[in-house]
């Protein structure tokens, strides 16, 4: 017993090795075999794997005479495995041997079935990981997994019908089949039928579920309350639910029943019936027509989502359509890099995810948002609701608003008035400012100090930084919003991205000339407190310092622009 616990610690010794040698060629590997506890047929090969060079098989075939000659479950690594596909899957076919091997030992019968149902588990996940995918291998590793835990333990599994019946269909077996393995005669009757019911009730829900198309919008499901349907080939979605998504807004008139998207500035226009779809009035052929069903109009979702320039693919094993921006022949690593941080804080601000460009996945989605009270809730975003909402804050209620309102931001923005404002105070003394307080407004007793000692710092820098990223979270919001496409949105950011990296020198100086000219237009008076100890001073702490954004901020961008 003390040399079979041996060999196995020196087995799992050896673990931390194999993931280097995964990438490598095996040298003078065996021919692997089944124990003799495990018929040929369903023993599992692992091509490639670590586990079969000589020296390490060599240990597995001290293992399996060990086993064979009566070992039990060692105490030592029996709770987990760990190491690649076929160590794991060796090390569980030890453990239903050292099951077995446990005779009227019904507790230690079970702990080694638990043990060998981790050790499959593990197996499991290291051939996906490994770029098995989920394959024949995967879901047969997946059956021996449920039938060591229910082994076990039939409570082990909350939901069995919902455990095996994905794989039972992958490999074209029934629930019987399931039961006809090696150490099942120790499942009893009522258990063997929990386990039936169980799949038998599962099957009723997971062969339509199989069968329903999806379809992502920047891998966000999109909800319909009508579910995507097939016609001639082609997937047909409820067009409103699809447009909406993409940041088109639809009308319908309900005498021609003719539907209008607007997106961007462009127009879709088509009749149900008709396969001739109108694109800011030009035709454009589709070779299957828009139709109504149960006062729905169904849309090609190919065609749709080609005519507001996106990305479409369809994954058939999973029935999934996926939609994306079509980013081909357009600057978008290094424009969206700038992007990022340059909204993170304003974008963050209204829940936006600065390290998606366009702050938002576009399908509607659950976010966790705070009322009132501070108590957190689950509430439904509609991110191009919602941005057109916060642009309306702004003032800006349409395309040409959007585009406006850049452009002033580009062209001037805020930084003119602190020039002007910097001109009447910048030669005063100290002595002078403080002499003429009497005589000044209570808001000008603090601004002409402040916007002195800001002159100071910043000179002809002014409050560029304030302007500039406004410029480049409004472009990110109406792309967002459907104000705008992608590349019009990355065009109208790029002067400010450039004017910003040719003018500052790192994350830091931006946000302290931004969180500057944001107080200074506010007239806010911020006493003896520092532009760090704001609100939104600690909300850019906070993105800079967070695992999921930090990275976002790295000052070498402002090097390599130099260098450019």
């Amino acid at each position: 017993m003390k040399k079979s616990l041996a060999l196995l610690l020196a087995l799992l010794l050896c673990v931390s090795l194999y993931p280097a040698a995964l990438g490598a060629e095996t040298l003078s590997a065996v021919t692997a075999a089944a124990p003799e506890w495990v018929a040929e047929e369903d023993y599992l090969i692992f091509p490639g794997d670590p586990v079969y060079e000589p020296e390490r098989w060599g240990r597995i075939t001290a293992l399996r005479a060990e086993a064979e000659a009566g070992a039990l479950l060692p105490e030592e690594g029996r709770d987990w495995a760990e190491g690649s596909a076929g160590q794991c899957y060796e090390t569980a076919l030890l453990r239903l041997k050292y099951a077995g091997n446990a005779g009227e030992d019904e507790g230690l019968a079970k702990a080694a079935f638990l043990s060998a149902g981790k050790a499959f588990e593990a197996a499991e996940s290291a051939w996906y990981d490994q770029g098995g995918g989920r394959d024949e291998t995967y879901y047969r590793l997946r059956v021996e997994k449920y039938r060591a835990y229910l082994l076990y333990h039939p409570q082990y599994v909350d939901n069995w019908g919902r455990a095996i019946v994905p794989a039972l269909d992958a490999l074209g077996m029934t629930t019987a089949d399931f039961f006809e393995a090696p150490h099942m005669e120790r499942v009893g009757a009522e258990t063997r039928d929990m386990v039936e019911q169980s799949a038998n009730a599962y099957w009723s829900f997971y062969l339509p579920e199989k069968s329903r198309l999806t379809i992502y919008v920047d891998d966000i499901l999109l909800q319909m309350d009508t579910q995507p349907q097939v016609k001639n080939q082609r997937t047909m979605a409820p067009v409103r639910a699809l447009a909406e998504a993409l940041g088109a807004e639809v009308m319908w008139d309900p005498e021609t029943w003719q539907v209008t998207m607007t997106r961007a500035g462009h127009t879709v226009t088509m009749i149900p019936g008709e396969t001739t779809a109108w694109v800011d009035g030009a035709p454009v052929e589709m070779d299957v027509a828009p139709y109504a069903d149960q006062n729905r109009t169904y849309f090609p979702v190919r065609y749709a989502a080609q005519l507001f320039g996106q990305t479409v693919t369809w994954n058939a094993g999973e029935r999934r359509v996926d939609i994306t921006e079509d980013k081909e022949g357009t600057p978008a690593g290094e424009l969206e890099a700038w992007a990022g941080p340059m909204s993170a804080l304003l974008g963050f601000s209204e829940g936006g995810d600065p390290r998606r460009f366009g702050l938002y996945p576009r399908a509607p989605h659950t976010v966790t948002r705070r009322d009132e009270n501070g108590v957190p809730r689950e509430v439904e975003l509609v991110p191009a609701e919602h941005c057109r909402a916060v642009l309306a804050g702004w003032e800006i209620g349409d395309r040409e608003d959007l585009l406006a309102a850049v452009e002033e931001l580009l062209e001037t923005g805020n930084d003119p008035d602190f020039q002007a404002a910097a001109r009447e105070v910048r030669y005063l003394s100290d002595s002078e400012i403080a002499r003429r307080a009497n005589r000044l407004g209570e808001t000008d007793r603090y601004m002409w100090p402040r916007t002195k000692a800001m002159w100071n710092k910043w000179g002809e820098k002014g409050i560029r930084a304030w302007d500039l990223c406004r410029a480049v979270t409004l472009c990110q919001w109406g792309y967002t919003a459907g104000y705008v496409t992608y590349g019009e949105a990355l065009d109208m950011a790029r002067p400010a991205i450039e004017e910003l990296a040719g003018t500052f020198t790192g994350w830091d100086e931006v946000y302290e000339n931004f969180l500057e000219g944001y107080y200074w237009c506010l007239r806010e008076d911020l006493g003896e407190k520092t532009v760090w100890e704001t609100e939104l001073g600690l909300g850019y702490l906070y993105l800079k310092n967070a695992p999921e954004t930090r990275t976002l901020f790295n000052d070498d961008m402002f090097g390599a622009s130099a260098e450019r």
